[in-house]
């Protein structure tokens, strides 16, 4: 019940401070529900969230595009308020639903490791069911609830095996009723949920994880080159499930199921939360919307999320509801230039305006989002609010709508910003906001006029060319003509601040880092910032983190029998003894005499452990591989172990020295180099006790991958037991 209980007799004793009450009619609103303790007049509206996936500040008419025409939206925003200063806590799709419904940074959850990229296929669900959350917070109202379309905060617990039912899930988290996309619209597996049940479900022929490049997979709708990646099908079975679900009928279903729940629920309370796959790749709008936008299929699919928002709002004024319901309508992040929104760029549109950056990166084009508020009689019709907010907000702003206390525990991070939606407060509500993008190294900070980034760069995405699908950062913001005083000829200039800071109140579009021009600005934001990172971060400074990325490489040595009583040295050209126990590597020993960028390749002998080689004589490695390698079991003897290792730098990419149960305790990187640098542990503090190695790689992109080789210690290893003695799932949960 997640203290509804507690919560009326609170909303009952506030009633009978305000007026008088018999005690017999605070005993039956107790007993009969919330919503009869309040006053017709202080009722609080139905609320419908709107939830777009990848749209971007300027994919709309009212904040400025002109390639697309977005009518519905536009007349939402003249009917209520545009928020010019509203953010995704997040810059990427799941930790930013992540805030949304918990009102939690997302660098918090998991017990502090957070939640940083997308979900994969396997994850369970990443919000704690004793969390309240925004759905909870309406049910203990009296609402009737839903979550519609895009999920992505995964399903059950430990591995997803996708086994029915489906649970913990939405319902699990105050959602009366749920039906969507269990992840994206972009990876498998390409079915709708409903509830806790794959529709169209077959026991006799169930949906089954078969893996990547798997053969037997389900066929999935075909869809051009031009509507942008798409992830292959990875599951078998459930072959009528998969024939219901076609990618260019999603939009369209979402916005007849949300008509049809409204309309059956006009005469109760209700909160319905509409999460869009528009407009993430890939692009497929409904025929009708094809060749409608003058910036390609990118466009089309905006078209089409008008239409929805349109439909919603008809179904509200058809059925009288308008006055009675409050529409929110924004987006999880900024957009993405994948090749989709490169091809919009080509025809003159710019996703996010003339801001800096995109999705996945902390420049302002990741998650500074649009915000439309409409709540006729309440919100002021044509206005606009420059008010520093973020979706994490969302939580205690929906108490404060339905009356309710929340704890400070249950509150988290988020701020009650009702009187900037229902008013125009002088003074910022918020003091500071972080903000979270997909690497952890990046986690900054808002306050006031200024936002702070402890690293160069953006955190983001790193393709380095047009047509690229991960296109992003330093390279792609020179190439769209964005200006930045630390960019030169789509670079990171040698001489550039280890850290950034912008005036944003003068500089919204980032041009100029402040970093050594407000040494005092920089240090209290450090400290605000401090507080909110994670231990790795905090000990660090910007100047710390430069330094230990300086390249230390081993030198190249031939095969030779060790000095230690233990070693893997993988010259024998096979991986075992170690197994595999997540995703597929195709080589997962490489023999490469030369780095793909050429010059002479500094292993030890002739055999490594790779996660990127795609075969044995590939011209180039595979980053898109994933999945997790350990070693057999062994109890070391005191003393350090050596090894070299090369590759990404990323937090999705590393290899760890691990307990027996899957704690992980230490851990070593690349340095985005093929360079292998040398490295050591220290083995004394695990002196007879069981441990592994685990090598991880989670990371798709520009250097997502690792390489280790030459690894000598002192210990008994136990050959067979990377298959007998190890739990795979406590091994990839950590």
């Amino acid at each position: 019940m997640k203290n509804q209980t507690l919560r009326r007799f609170q909303d009952c004793n506030a009633i009978l401070s305000r007026r008088t009450v018999a005690p017999l009619v605070c005993l039956v609103a107790l007993i009969l529900g919330p919503l009869q303790q309040i006053n017709a007049a202080d009722k609080p509206p139905n609320v419908v969230l709107i939830f777009a996936d990848d749209l971007g500040y300027g994919d709309l008419g009212c904040y400025g595009a002109t390639k697309v025409q977005t009518p519905n939206i536009d007349r939402l925003a003249a009917q209520g308020r545009r928020f010019t200063d509203a953010h995704s806590a997040s810059a990427v799709c799941t930790p930013s639903r992540y805030a949304l419904l918990t009102g939690q940074y997302p660098s918090r959850a998991k017990g502090g490791k957070g939640v940083w990229g997308p979900a994969p296929v396997s994850s369970p669900l990443l919000i704690d069911t004793d969390k309240t959350t925004i759905a909870d917070v309406f049910k203990n109202s009296g609402y009737e609830t839903a979550a519609l379309g895009k999920w992505h905060l995964g399903f059950g617990t430990g591995k997803n095996n996708w086994t029915e039912p489906l649970r913990p899930g939405p319902q699990d988290l105050g959602f009366d009723y749920y039906l969507g996309v269990p992840v994206v619209n972009s990876a498998p597996p390409y079915v709708f949920v409903e509830n806790d049940r794959i529709v169209g479900s077959n026991p006799d022929d169930p949906l089954t994880l078969l893996g990547r490049n798997a053969k037997g997979v389900t066929p999935i709708t075909k869809i051009p080159p031009e509507a942008a990646q798409r992830t292959a099908n990875q599951f078998g079975g459930a072959i009528e499930a998969h024939k219901l679900y076609n990618d260019y009928q999603v939009g369209t279903k979402f916005a007849e199921k949300s008509v049809e729940w409204i309309t059956e629920r006009k005469d109760k309370p209700f909160f319905l939360y509409l999460a869009t796959t528009n407009i993430h790749h890939p692009f497929t709008p409904a025929k009708r919307f094809q060749g409608t936008s003058q910036c390609g299929l990118y466009g089309d699919y905006i078209h089409e999320l008008d239409w929805i928002v349109g439909e919603i709002t008809t179904c509200l004024e058809d059925n009288g509801l308008s006055n009675d319901t409050l529409v929110i309508f924004t987006s999880d992040n900024g957009g993405m230039f994948n090749r989709g929104g490169q091809a919009a760029f080509d025809a003159g549109h710019r996703q996010n305006g003339k801001l800096l950056g995109f999705k996945f990166g902390v420049w302002e084009g990741g998650h500074r989002v649009p915000f439309i508020v409409r709540w006729p009689g309440k919100v002021k019709a044509g206005t606009t609010s420059n008010q520093l907010i973020g979706n994490v907000d969302m939580l205690a702003t929906f108490a404060a709508l339905t009356k309710q206390q929340l704890d400070k525990t249950q509150q988290a991070d988020s701020v009650n910003v009702l009187p900037a939606i229902v008013g125009d407060p002088e003074q910022p509500i918020r003091d500071h906001l972080v903000l979270v993008p997909h690497r952890e190294t990046h986690l900054s900070v808002r306050k006031g006029k200024w936002m702070y980034i402890p690293r160069q760069g953006s955190g983001g995405f790193g393709g380095r060319k047009p047509g690229d699908h991960t296109f992003a950062g330093p390279t792609a913001a020179g190439f769209v003509g964005s200006v930045n005083s630390d960019i030169v000829n789509g670079k990171i200039q040698p001489s550039a601040p280890p850290a950034q800071l912008y005036d944003l109140e003068a500089d919204v579009t980032q041009t100029t880092n402040l970093y050594d021009s407000y040494p005092e600005i920089v240090q209290e934001l450090s400290k605000l910032l401090a507080g909110y990172s994670t231990k790795q971060n905090r000990n660090a400074s910007p100047q710390n983190r430069k330094r230990n990325r300086k390249s230390n490489p081993a030198p190249k040595t031939a095969a030779a029998p060790s000095t230690r009583s233990a070693s893997f040295d993988f010259e024998s050209g096979k991986l075992s003894p170690w197994k595999i126990i997540e995703g597929k590597f195709a080589h997962p020993i490489g023999s490469r005499t030369e780095f793909f960028r050429g010059g002479e390749y500094n292993k030890q002998g002739k055999h490594y452990l790779s996660t990127l080689e795609s075969s044995a004589d590939a011209e180039k490695g595979n980053d898109s591989q994933t999945g997790v390698i350990v070693s057999p079991m062994f109890v070391p003897k005191a003393g350090d172990m050596t090894f070299r290792v090369g590759g990404g730098n990323g937090k999705d990419v590393y290899v760890a020295l691990c307990t027996a149960d899957g704690k992980e305790v230490q851990f070593a990187r690349g340095i985005n180099s093929q360079i292998m640098q040398k490295t050591s542990w220290d083995l004394t503090p695990y002196t007879g006790k069981k441990m592994f190695i685990k090598v991880v790689d989670h990371a798709t992109g520009s250097w997502g991958h690792i390489t280790v080789d030459d690894i000598q210690f002192d210990a008994e290893i136990f050959a067979d037991s990377a298959e007998k003695k190890l739990d795979a799932a406590s091994i990839i949960e950590g």
